[in-house]
C-alpha cells in the first residue's frame, strides 16, 4: 500500500499541466485506479487518496488537499468495491470496467460538488468537461492496459500456486 500511495504522489507531480481557473491537470488518476484495482477498496481509499492529497501539499494546493483526500479515497474506494469481485481474475472483468466508470464519475461529481462554492459553477462545469474527463480518461485507458499484468504480478507475488513452490524447491 505504501508503494502505490508514493506512485499516486509521483504520478500527480510528475507531469502536471496547470489549468488558468482551478488547478491542475495530472496523471495520478491512473494510480488511483490501480490502487483499487490492486488493493481493493480499503487499500484503494487510502493509496488513491492520501497519495494524491499529498500531491496537492507537494505542488503547493494545500487548500486542496482535504478534497483530494476525500474525492480520490472514494474513487479508489469504489474502483476496489467492484474490481474486488473478480480479484481471481487475470484479466479485466465487466466488474473492473463498470468499476472504472463508476469511480470516474465519482470522481468527476466530487471535484464539481467541491469547485461550485470556490470558484462558481462556471468554472466548475469547465473543468468537468475538460481537465476531470480527460483525466479520468487518460487513467480507465492506462489501467486497461496496465491493469491484467499488475493483478498477475500481485497475483503470483502474493498467492503464488503450488507448482511455482515445487519449482522453488527443487532449485534449492
Amino acid at each position: 500500500m505504501a508503494v502505490l500511495t508514493a506512485l499516486t504522489t509521483i504520478a500527480t507531480i510528475v507531469i502536471v499541466i496547470p489549468l488558468p481557473a482551478t488547478g491542475y491537470l495530472n496523471f495520478g488518476d491512473a494510480l488511483v485506479m490501480l490502487s483499487g484495482l490492486m488493493l481493493g477498496p480499503l487499500g484503494g481509499f487510502i493509496a488513491g487518496g492520501v497519495g494524491s492529497a499529498m500531491g496537492d501539499v507537494v505542488l503547493g494546493y494545500v487548500h486542496f488537499a482535504p478534497i483530494t483526500l476525500v474525492v480520490k479515497g472514494c474513487e479508489g474506494l469504489v474502483m476496489g468495491l467492484f474490481s474486488s469481485r473478480a480479484r481471481s481474475a487475470s484479466l479485466l472483468t465487466r466488474w473492473d470496467v463498470v468499476g472504472l466508470a463508476v469511480s470516474s464519475l465519482v470522481m468527476m461529481t466530487g471535484y464539481f460538488l467541491a469547485e461550485i462554492p470556490l470558484y462558481g459553477y462556471g468554472a466548475a462545469l469547465a473543468e468537468l468537461l475538460t481537465a476531470n474527463w480527460l483525466q479520468v480518461a487518460v487513467g480507465s485507458i492506462v489501467t486497461v492496459i496496465v491493469g491484467p499484468v499488475a493483478r498477475r504480478f500481485l497475483q503470483n507475488t502474493l498467492y503464488p500456486s503450488e507448482s511455482d513452490d515445487l519449482l522453488v524447491m527443487q532449485n534449492e
